[in-house]
């Protein structure tokens, strides 16, 4: 496990753009649901900007 290197920023950006898919956010919404899931804002914020939102 120590090979392991997640990009979290990219997870973060996949599961924006899973959230924008199939519900409609406003643009704090989601960054909201990403710190709720673990993320840290910074990369909450990092997804959603990846989205265009």
């Amino acid at each position: 496990m120590d090979n392991v290197a997640a990009d979290w920023n990219e997870q973060a950006a996949l599961s924006a753009q899973y959230y924008l898919d199939y519900t409609a956010f406003s643009r704090q919404g989601p960054v909201d649901q990403l710190i709720y899931e673990g993320f840290t804002p910074e990369q909450a914020q990092y997804g959603v900007n990846q989205t265009g939102l």
